[in-house]
């Protein structure tokens, strides 16, 4: 059983999105795509709780953690990542990556994508800054 990649935010425009959801292999497959195509990720920030004296402006990687371990994308990186994704989209090469990561990897995510999940994702994205966790 996979787990599911949790995003979420305060919509900044009335009825905007502020969730999104998908499973840990898409969520990694989001993120190589973003990056074959451009996205030079800034890195991710700790949500803490006022209480606790940690430096949140250390960058982290992508890795979704629990459920209290949530990290941020900031608003550019987010942006910047939906626009890597939507070269990946338009990439004369793009059905031959999904389909040699299909078979490489013995979960079918691919069907995923191509229902929609990917254009989702990068609406989702455009929105801006959001919180991730497992």
């Amino acid at each position: 059983m996979n787990a599911t990649v949790q995003m979420f935010r305060m919509a900044a425009e009335p009825h905007g999105r502020d969730r999104f959801s998908c499973p840990l292999p898409v969520w990694e497959l989001l993120r190589e795509l973003g990056e074959t195509f451009g996205w030079q990720p800034m890195g991710t920030t700790y949500i803490t709780p006022p209480q606790r004296s940690v430096d949140t402006s250390v960058r982290h990687n992508y890795q979704p953690g629990g459920a209290l371990d949530h990290k941020c994308v900031d608003a550019e990186d987010a942006l910047a990542w939906a626009r890597a994704l939507e070269v990946a989209k338009r990439s004369p090469h793009f059905d031959g990556m999904m389909n040699a990561r299909s078979t490489a990897g013995g979960i079918n995510i691919v069907g995923e994508l191509l229902t929609g999940v990917l254009d989702e994702f990068i609406e989702f994205a455009y929105g801006g800054a959001f919180t991730f966790a497992i």
